[in-house]
């Protein structure tokens, strides 16, 4: 993933797979804030937010758990940004 299209700070989203161990699907949107660095050390990218899309074939499902402390949030950090992303417009 290039670096360079993604300006320091700036927040961007994309949508993420996950399964449990009972093989329920989840779709998640995912926010990440981009973390330009100097050359010497890596760019960093930070987990903000996750909004469940679809569980199982289903659109959101409120009691599902996407908080930091849940396995979608821990699993989808360790994946760390999708390859194809958006800029997030709060206008």
């Amino acid at each position: 993933m290039s670096t360079n299209l993604y300006k320091d700070g700036g927040e961007y989203f994309g949508t993420h797979y996950w399964w449990d161990e009972d093989e329920n699907e989840y779709i998640v949107c995912a926010t990440w804030k981009f973390e330009k660095n100097y050359p010497d050390m890596p760019d960093c990218w930070h987990l903000e937010n996750l909004e469940m899309e679809m569980y199982n074939g289903y659109p959101r499902v409120p009691a599902s758990d996407v908080s930091k402390t849940s396995a979608v949030w821990q699993a989808v950090e360790k994946e760390g940004p999708p390859f194809e992303m958006d800029e997030v417009d709060y206008s």
